[in-house]
């Protein structure tokens, strides 16, 4: 049995077509047809039940369907570990992080990569977001993992991919009146005279969006020098749930804006013309 036929069958399956699949698949439909029929001599079972529009698997051809796909991804793996067989001992990728959270969010991802290419060599270093494309164009880093400001304009040659999105809260004093509140707004923060402390990506966004005063607005290109200098200060201070957990400050308390706020995403940036087969699998696994 060719593995051309098992991808044959797949598409089909997938499909529910034998026109899509043969368009899927670059052959003439005659021709993926005929490889279909002979899968099923050669298994002595129908596959497939067909009418005009479409077609279904057979409960037998569901049990092959499920071990097919098993077996088609098998093969996809040995290929890739084939092709990239004498870089295996020596895969690099270094991963540039932003935040305090930034690591949780590809443990698991990490994980499962070193458990199936123990050989890669991933390593890790902070790095500040003012300078992704500096970085990863000078190679500093294969991948920075990161926050995406609302304002922020890349370089063509660098692609992003979304991990986690949720809204910004604000970190408060216990001794500010708005750490009374159960959820803040933004009017509460604009009334109040307490500096306002933002990661300087999100600086223009909030200047923009909000009547704070710009003499009230600090801003910082790092996430842990946030969060310190505004609790020094004792200012309000944009930041995530999970940045203020980890943050675990007991001087301050964390809430959510009651009305829309600035919308904190985070993933990954890598350089799209990139030749690292561990970032390959990364992307794989995310």
């Amino acid at each position: 049995m060719k593995i051309e036929k098992l991808h044959y069958f797949e598409s089909v399956a997938r499909n529910k077509n034998f026109t899509k699949a043969a368009k899927e698949c670059h052959i003439a439909q005659p021709a993926i047809s005929h490889h279909i029929h002979s899968l099923e001599d050669e298994l002595g079972t129908p596959l497939f039940i067909r009418n005009s529009r479409n077609v279904s698997l057979t409960p037998r051809g569901e049990v092959f369907y499920e071990e097919v796909v098993k077996i088609l991804k098998a093969y996809e793996d040995a290929v890739m570990k084939t092709k990239f067989s004498s870089m295996y001992s020596k895969g690099k990728l270094s991963i540039g992080m932003y935040g305090f959270s930034s690591l949780n969010i590809l443990d698991a991802t990490v994980s499962s990569l070193k458990s199936k290419y123990p050989h890669a060599d991933i390593s890790f270093d902070r790095c500040q977001d003012v300078c992704y494309a500096n970085y990863l164009l000078e190679g500093k880093y294969d991948v920075i993992l990161a926050y995406v400001s609302p304002s922020l304009t890349l370089p063509d040659e660098i692609a992003f991919k979304a991990i986690r999105s949720c809204p910004f809260g604000v970190m408060i004093p216990k001794e500010n009146p708005l750490s009374t509140k159960v959820s803040v707004s933004m009017s509460d923060i604009e009334n109040s005279d307490s500096n306002v402390y933002i990661l300087d990506t999100h600086t223009d966004y909030l200047a923009r969006t909000s009547n704070i005063k710009s003499s009230r607005i600090k801003s910082e290109d790092d996430m842990e020098l946030l969060l310190i200098t505004g609790s020094l200060n004792r200012g309000i201070v944009f930041t995530t749930r999970h940045e203020a957990q980890e943050f675990r400050n007991s001087t301050m308390v964390f809430r959510e804006l009651s009305d829309e706020g600035i919308m904190s995403s985070q993933g990954i940036y890598y350089l799209k013309d990139h030749n690292n087969w561990v970032l390959t699998r990364l992307l794989d696994y995310l």
